[in-house]
Formats: structure tokens, sequence, C-alpha cells
């Protein structure tokens, strides 16, 4: 351990420049002064090290703070080597010996985040010993940028317990191909989950699951948990769902929104919205709440949940579910069953990015909140942040979840503004936040999915491109996180408002579901933790923001 005492008393020579790459002291080792150690290499540390001459930094809200330094045990990342004072960029090294890398402490800098706290600066880097593509060998589809495409369809087709069945299903119009819709999606080790909101009549199941190891392209989709849960005709079991998410004790969360045919004339509540909590060791029902009817605004619809669990406790859960429509979020404790719904000004939409285009197409949205991404649990508060925002909006807003979670709690200012406006046209349906704060979201009016590190300020120069395509990302509309030690994003796009406004085009690809390893897809992007510009840490212009 005199290698671990020796660097908790180091602190590393600072430049006036924050640094991208790996480094190397030249000179010294030109002079004969450095030696090799073969029994100290590899040795990496990752740093983020910027110099500023009043050491002020704001934060990814904007808010100024002042850089502090402490100390932080952590297994440093590979492919950084060690520096001096004159520096050169190389390359990191291709092959090593993991069992040789050592643990360390080093002083390093942290950034004051909205909790007024201090971030861990070290990124992790987790590595799967196989990922799960190399395990089974998979081939995608197609490839756009680090995105491969898993499974695409034309329209979605179900698996029927007998053909007979189905030709029934098709002749009682209960099953009417062209107006399903694949919405939300969630992956939990090998399966894909998938849900199909009632936008139209003839859509028989709302929530379904197919393999994660794809064995055709277009494959029909099983009911989850059943055939039986799947029924008009009463309220006790699913009726129309858009999202749903999976935690890390193996319970998936399911937001039925209750309403059905909800863009025809005949919509209605048809069943009050209700959470359910499955078992997916089981798929048996675990819980249910029914939402009250104070909970249910008229016109209203739940489109979105996120699931916040601390310190590995199953017990310790709360989900955060998003209206809409009526402009509400709704806080559900699982220990005790409770439930509240709280309202600002920020839920709603902005009229000045209510006017949407996509291709040739034109119209018009006036939804409020709606995507939703939890920050990583800041150590010394104990607390993280619910980023979201309007889908009809250029912003990103933030609470901290501490006030959520406390229902007798109000503070006019909890609700807060992320930054600046990203832009006209800028969209964002869904977003995900990684362990290292890195979000993920998806513009839905570009054909992009886009990027953001919010160790870095919120704002247009900060704000990265991972992949477009007009063809194989035509309106991604929902992304989520899956559990692997190397954590891919999963992506399904469903060109939506053609489906809304024309109808789809049944002879071509409609519907596609995607993924990308987090860490290769940010690799050399603004929002990988290595790249900075003049904009990366320092305090943005206060010109107006223009839409």
């Amino acid at each position: 351990m005199a290698l671990d005492n020796w660097f908790s008393n180091w602190s590393p020579p600072f430049s006036d420049s924050a640094f991208q790459q790996p480094i190397r002291n030249i000179s010294d080792y030109q002079a004969g002064k450095f030696t090799p150690l073969p029994h100290l290499l590899p040795l990496f540390m990752t740093l983020n090290v910027v110099r500023h001459p009043d050491k002020s930094q704001r934060n990814p809200t904007g808010n100024l703070h002042t850089a502090r330094s402490y100390q932080s045990r952590a297994r440093a990342p590979t492919g950084l080597s060690s520096y001096g004072e004159n520096y050169e960029y190389v390359e990191p090294p291709t092959k090593f010996d993991e069992n040789k890398i050592t643990r360390v402490s080093s002083k390093i800098l942290g950034f004051d985040d909205p909790f007024k706290g201090t971030w861990s600066s070290i990124r992790s880097r987790t590595r799967a010993a196989l990922p799960f593509e190399e395990e089974h060998k998979l081939n995608p589809l197609e490839v756009t940028g680090p995105f491969k495409t898993w499974y695409r369809w034309k329209v979605l087709d179900f698996d029927y317990p007998t053909n007979y069945e189905r030709e029934e299903a098709i002749l009682n119009k209960e099953y009417i191909p062209e107006n399903n819709l694949p919405l939300g999606i969630e992956v939990y080790k090998d399966r894909i989950f998938l849900s199909m909101p009632k936008w139209k009549a003839g859509v028989p199941v709302t929530l379904a699951q197919l393999p994660r190891v794809p064995k055709e392209e277009s494959p029909k989709l099983k009911p989850y948990p059943s055939w039986d849960w799947h029924s008009e005709k009463t309220c006790d079991v699913i009726t129309s769902v858009f999202r749903m998410q999976a935690d890390n004790c193996g319970r998936l969360w399911v937001l039925d929104s209750g309403k059905i045919s909800i863009t025809t004339e005949e919509a209605k509540q048809h069943c009050p919205p209700k959470l359910l909590i499955f078992d997916l060791q089981t798929d048996k029902l675990l819980k249910k709440y029914i939402f009250p009817k104070d909970f249910i605004k008229e016109d209203g619809l739940y489109s979105n949940i996120i699931v916040d669990i601390r310190n590995d406790d199953c017990n310790d859960a709360f989900a955060y579910m998003a209206d809409v429509w009526r402009f509400g979020l709704v806080t559900y404790r699982l220990l005790d069953g409770e439930a509240w719904r709280v309202s600002d000004h920020l839920f709603f939409p902005d009229p000045l990015a209510s006017a949407f285009k996509l291709h040739h197409l034109e119209f018009e949205w006036t939804d409020g909140i709606f995507g939703l991404a939890l920050s990583p649990i800041d150590e010394e508060n104990r607390d993280r942040l619910l980023y979201f925002h309007p889908l009809s909006s250029y912003r990103e807003f933030f609470v901290k979840t501490s006030y959520l979670r406390n229902e007798t709690q109000y503070d006019k200012g909890a609700f807060q503004v992320v930054g600046q406006s990203r832009g006209p046209s800028s969209h964002i349906s869904s977003s995900v936040m990684d362990n290292n704060g890195i979000m993920y979201h998806l513009l839905v009016t570009q054909d992009s999915i886009g990027c953001w590190d919010s160790k870095k300020p919120y704002r247009r120069e900060n704000l990265g491109i991972l992949a477009r395509s007009n063809e194989t990302l035509v309106f991604p509309n929902d992304v989520r996180l899956d559990q692997d030690k190397k954590q891919s994003m999963w992506i399904v796009t469903n060109r939506l408002p053609y489906y809304l406004i024309e109808g789809l085009d049944t002879d071509a690809i409609n519907f596609r579901v995607l993924s990308a390893y987090t860490d290769e897809s940010i690799k050399g992007t603004i929002c990988d933790p290595l790249v900075r510009t003049r904009y990366s840490h320092y305090n943005p212009s206060s010109e107006l923001d223009c839409y």
C-alpha cells in the first residue's frame, strides 16, 4: 500500500489548459530523467483538469460555484498515461494486463452540481468480460453510425394461439394490422418489451415481448405477460400502455393510461389509469395502484414513467409518472402505496415550440411534460435530479427528487430551467441519463439521436449528435438503457406523425428496434468527457435565447 499512500499525498502540476487526450512527459524522458517502471505499469488515471484565473466555474444549470479539490478512491480506467510539464499526445495502449491495474488515490478537481455538493470527476468505466452482442454473435440488419438495427417491421403481428383465432380477430376488426404502432421500449436481460397504445381500434395487445437474440427480422410479438391480460371487457387487466420501466430488482413497472381510441372521436377514459408492477422472474403481478379520481383530469394522458431506487433497496422505490396533456407529475411510493400529484408552469407546452415539421408534414402539438431522466445519485447529499421537458418545448428543466419524494414539502422555486434553449426544431421525446451523467435524447423532428454531458453547461455548443438518418431514424420515439456491464441504449422508431396524419405505407419499413453501446457512441463527440471546448466549463454569455 506504499504506492497508494504516495499517491494520496501527490498533486499533479496543472497547466493553463484542459487536456483532451492521453499525454506523456517528453522532456524528462529525452533528458534521461524518466525510467519506465514495469511493476507500476500500466497505471492510468482520468483527471478533469481545468484552470481558470479566479477558479470560478459554472455547473450544468448555469449556477456559479467554486471548484473544490477532494480525494476520491476509484479503479483507474484504461487509456490515459502519466504526464508532466511538456506534453505530447499519444495513443492509449491497446493491450495490457488488467490484473496489474492498481487502485490509487489522486487529487482531482470536482465541479459543484445543482445540489451545491461535489460530483465525482472520475468517470466509471465498466467493461463486460464478453458483451451481449459478442457472446451471442449477433449480426445487425443495418448500421447507422454507432446504432445497429436488430428488428424491423412493415406492420406488427402477434403470436395468436392458433391461426384460426388470428383470422377471427381480423374478421371482427379486433386486430387491424395497420393500426398497431410500437411506442415504448424496455430491455431486461434477454427480453425486449414493446408497448402499443390503443391510438385507434384494432389493437389487441398493448404490451408485448420478444427475444433479445433475434431469430428473424420481423417476428410476431408475444403478449406480456399473457393473452389473458389483454382485454377491454374488464379493468382488472391491462388497457393501454405508453411506457414501462424495468428496475434492477427484476420488476417491470407498467404505466397503464386506461385510454382507448385516443385519436378518434370515440376516445374515452375506458378505465382509470393504474400502475402495475410485475415480477420478471415469474411474470406474476406484485402490486397494483389505481389512480384516484382527483389525479384523473379531463383529457389527461399518463404517458411516461421513471423509477427511482436508492442503495439497491428494492423497498425504497419511487415512481414518477407524467401527465402529458394535463401537465402534472405523480409520485408513487412503493413502501406504503401512497401517491401525490404536483403541477408547475414549467410542465406546460411552449406556444413558440408547438409547431412541428417532419419532412413534408407540418402539424401542431401542444404536449406538456413528457421526457424524464434521472441523474446519478450525489453521494454527499444522497439526492438526485429529475430532468424533464415538455415535448412542445426547446428547453430542459430539473427538480431535486428530495422535493418530489416529500408529499408535504412546498417550494415555489423547486422546478428550475437548465441552461439555454436548444434552438429551433429541437423537439425531444424521451431521454435517459447513464451513471456517468451523460444524457441521451431523441430529436424527433431531426431524425437524430443527441447527447449532453451534464458536467458541461447546457448550451448548443455542448449538445452533440450521435446519429442522423432520414431512413432508419425517422421519429425515434423512446429510449431506455439496459443493465448490462457494457451498457447499451435501446431505441424504437415508429414514424408516428405519418401514422396519425397520413397513415403508414404498409409496403415500407415503418418500425425499428436499434441499440448502441453508450461508451462507444459518444467517443470523440462533445459528449465525451475527454473532449473540451471553450464552453466546456466557463460561464456562457448572457445574450437572449433565439427560438
